[in-house]
């Protein structure tokens, strides 16, 4: 086994602090556990940062009803350069089972503003209330929606992007899989993939042990997660686990970013690596000292200076890719 970077000294603390608390989340405090994450991810955020130097420091934010109950936060930056406006669709993560667009502001906030353009980050439906197809027939119905009504707020609807962490990046992935085959009618110009979910833990990576336990995202709250969301589902059925999917189709240009003290570390780099060996446009970064979730929870992207670089590298492969003019 290769030789790893330590992990992060000031993250080993905060971890150990997390570690006091329950790791699992029992089925009877699902809701409870809602709300606490909620509260706590944008407390730490509003408590803990300041000023980012050199980025605008505030965004225009609203609600927009998109089909029924289903609806997402809309995130403008306050001064843009370009109008209209690339629209990031963004699903936030969770494990399908917590987590929501209130978890994850902080976060599109700060994107936002880094990478001058508009997010709509979509509240879909969790499991295991509503399980496997839901999630991802909301993010569908999403990117039709914000397609067809993006010019009405600002938006350009020939450069729509698609992203998400974690769960929200399996979301992503397999929508994306879905969209991008000859008959799609919703060109991407980019797809985002913050430490996704490609397969199912019967796969059995070695990251699953290796970061089973005491890096945030345990491997048996992962597999609990899991057993929420899509129960009964074949393990490699694509719809759950895009790394099994065979054949890649015609794919946007592709940001994939892992973390090595992740379970979901090898899964995310073998993704990577089978979407380069497609022929797709990819760009892996991968956070040698840091673990799950850390550019994206705001407890963590509030401390460390990693965090920044990664929303720095983020905004800027956005930006880029935008840039080469490949839609739009």
């Amino acid at each position: 086994m290769k030789e790893r970077k330590p992990i992060d000294p000031e993250l080993r603390r905060y971890l150990d602090e997390l570690a006091r608390q329950a790791e699992s989340i029992p089925a009877t405090l699902i809701n409870e556990a809602r709300v606490r994450l909620a509260r706590t991810s944008i407390l730490k955020a509003l408590e803990n940062r300041g000023p980012i130097p050199g980025l605008p420091n505030s965004v225009e934010t609203g609600e927009i009803a998109i089909s029924g109950a289903l609806a997402a936060r809309l995130y403008t930056p306050a001064q843009a350069s370009i109008t209209p406006l690339p629209v990031l669709v963004y699903l936030h993560g969770g494990g399908w089972v917590v987590g929501s667009v209130a978890t994850h502001d902080p976060f599109c906030r700060l994107l936002c503003e880094a990478a001058e353009l508009i997010i709509a980050s979509v509240g879909y439906r969790l499991a295991p209330e509503h399980r496997y197809p839901a999630g991802l027939e909301d993010t569908l119905t999403a990117i039709d929606w914000v397609t067809k009504h993006a010019a009405e707020w600002g938006g350009n609807p020939a450069q729509l992007l698609l992203g998400g962490d974690s769960a929200g990046a399996n979301l992503a992935a397999v929508a994306a899989n879905q969209l991008c085959t000859a008959s799609a009618k919703t060109p991407l110009c980019a797809l985002m993939l913050l430490y996704p979910v490609t397969d199912h833990p019967n796969a059995n990576h070695p990251s699953y042990t290796e970061n089973g336990t005491s890096y945030g995202l345990g491997s048996d709250l992962m597999r609990w997660f899991w057993g929420q969301y899509a129960p009964g589902i074949a393990p490699d059925d694509p719809g759950i686990s895009p790394l099994q999917l065979q054949r890649i189709p015609a794919l946007p240009p592709t940001l994939v970013a892992t973390a090595e003290y992740d379970p979901l570390r090898d899964e995310g780099v073998a993704y990577a690596e089978k979407l380069k060996a497609a022929g797709i446009d990819t760009t892996h970064i991968h956070a040698a000292d840091m673990n799950h979730n850390f550019a994206v929870h705001p407890g963590t992207v509030a401390r460390f200076p990693q965090c920044d670089a990664a929303l720095a590298k983020i905004a800027s492969w956005l930006r880029t890719t935008l840039g080469k003019g490949q839609c739009g």
